[in-house]
C-alpha cells in the first residue's frame, strides 16, 4: 500500500471516531466518560491524515520505477536519458516522464467496514449476550453503604449493580422498602426470567451483565425493556455462587434508555 492509501485510510478512520464521539453512538461502544478521550482521538487522527496528504502534495515527488540493466545504452548512459525528438513517451508518465504513483483500487476496499460502521447503527448487548457471556462479579464494598435513595413515582429506583450488592452484603438495607429495578427480560433454562443489564469498566468489548431473579410475575418477551417494582427476596445459592432476586408486583414495559450500559 503507498502513502496516499495510508494517508486516505488514517483520514476515513479519524473522521469516524469523531463522528461516534460527538453523537450519542458513543454511548453503544463505551462508557459516557470515554467521550472526550474518543472525540480527542479522533481529532488527532483527522489532524494527522490531512498534515500528511498536504505535505504530499506539497512535495510533489514521484516515484520512478528503478531500470533494469537492459536499459543501459552504449556510454554508460541510461535509455531514459536519451529521448529525442519524435520518441514516444511510455503511456501513465508525467508531464516529464515520469511515473506517478496511484493508490491501488483495492486498497478502497479497506475502507468499507468503516463505511459500514458509519450507515449501520449497531444494537447495544442485550439479552442474548447476557445469558451467554460472562456474569459481573459484584465485590463487597469497602465502606458502608449510604441509605437508600429517596422514592420517586411510588418506589425506590437502583441500578442492578446498587441492587446486587445490597442484596448480597446489606439485605437489611433493602427491608422494608419498595424498589424498582430498569433493564431487559432474560428468560431462563428453568421457564423463569430474569432483569439484566451490562456493566462496562471501559468498552462494549469487556461488558459484564448482571442480572436479578424475577420472582412472582410472568417472562415479558426477550429483551424487552421493563420497569420492575417489588421488594427484595432472599438470594437464591448455588453453590459457592449467589444470585440476587427481587419479588414483584408489577412488571412495566419501556422504552430502552438511551445509555443501556452501567
Amino acid at each position: 500500500m503507498n502513502r496516499e492509501a495510508q494517508d486516505t485510510l488514517l483520514l476515513f478512520v479519524g473522521v469516524m471516531v469523531l463522528q461516534v464521539g460527538i453523537s450519542d453512538l458513543h454511548l453503544r461502544y463505551v462508557k459516557p466518560a470515554m467521550q472526550i478521550p474518543l472525540v480527542v482521538a479522533g481529532a488527532v487522527l483527522t489532524v494527522l491524515a490531512v498534515v500528511s496528504i498536504v505535505r504530499s502534495q506539497r512535495r510533489g515527488k514521484p516515484t520512478v520505477a528503478t531500470p533494469s540493466p537492459s536499459e543501459h545504452v552504449p556510454g554508460g548512459g541510461l535509455a531514459a536519458d536519451h529521448h529525442h525528438d519524435g520518441d514516444s513517451v511510455p503511456d501513465g508518465a508525467g508531464e516529464h516522464g515520469h511515473d506517478h504513483a496511484h493508490m491501488p483500487r483495492t486498497a478502497w476496499l479497506l475502507a468499507l467496514p468503516l463505511l459500514v460502521l458509519t450507515l449501520v447503527t449497531p444494537p447495544s448487548l442485550g439479552a442474548y449476550a447476557a445469558a451467554r457471556g460472562t456474569q459481573a462479579s459484584i465485590d463487597a464494598p469497602e465502606e458502608g453503604l449510604p441509605p437508600l435513595p429517596d422514592e420517586v413515582r411510588g418506589a425506590v429506583p437502583l441500578t442492578m449493580t446498587e441492587y446486587v450488592t445490597r442484596s448480597l452484603y446489606a439485605p437489611e438495607s433493602l427491608a422494608g422498602a419498595r424498589l424498582r429495578l430498569t433493564g431487559f427480560a432474560i428468560p431462563q433454562d428453568d421457564g423463569g426470567w430474569s432483569v439484566g443489564r451490562v456493566a462496562l469498566s471501559c468498552c462494549a468489548a469487556d461488558g459484564r451483565a448482571i442480572q436479578v431473579l424475577v420472582d412472582g410475575q410472568p417472562s415479558p418477551a426477550s429483551d424487552s425493556w421493563v420497569e420492575v417494582e417489588g421488594r427484595f427476596s432472599e438470594p437464591s445459592a448455588d453453590g459457592s455462587r449467589r444470585t440476587a432476586r427481587i419479588d414483584a408486583d408489577v412488571v412495566t414495559p419501556v422504552e430502552a434508555p438511551e445509555q443501556q450500559y452501567e
